[in-house]
């Protein structure tokens, strides 16, 4: 059985989705320290809390469903604003 905690979005690239594709979020009872991340085209991942993007209210949620994985809280993005980081984007600075 899983605990459905929502829609996030994903902060780091996954598999072959960018960064901020938005994905369905899911804690199994069977593997709490881990997540299942759900894509529109019924791809799944199992991963952590390290791929999405994670404020207070989302992480809550997900300690709520029973996730012991690592969680990494990130502030929300302004609207057209990347979760790249500069050496993922190509820059060197």
């Amino acid at each position: 059985m899983e605990g459905y905690a929502g829609d996030f979005s994903l902060a780091i690239p996954v598999e072959r989705h960018p960064s901020g594709t938005a994905v369905h979020v899911s804690v199994p009872a069977r593997h709490p320290s881990r997540l299942v991340v759900r894509f529109s085209d019924e791809e799944q991942v199992l991963t952590d809390a390290c791929v999405l993007l994670c404020g207070h209210i989302g992480a809550l949620k997900l300690l709520e469903l029973g996730y012991t994985g690592p969680l990494v809280r990130r502030p929300g993005l302004a609207p057209g604003a990347s979760a790249e980081t500069p050496t993922q984007r190509g820059d060197s600075n």
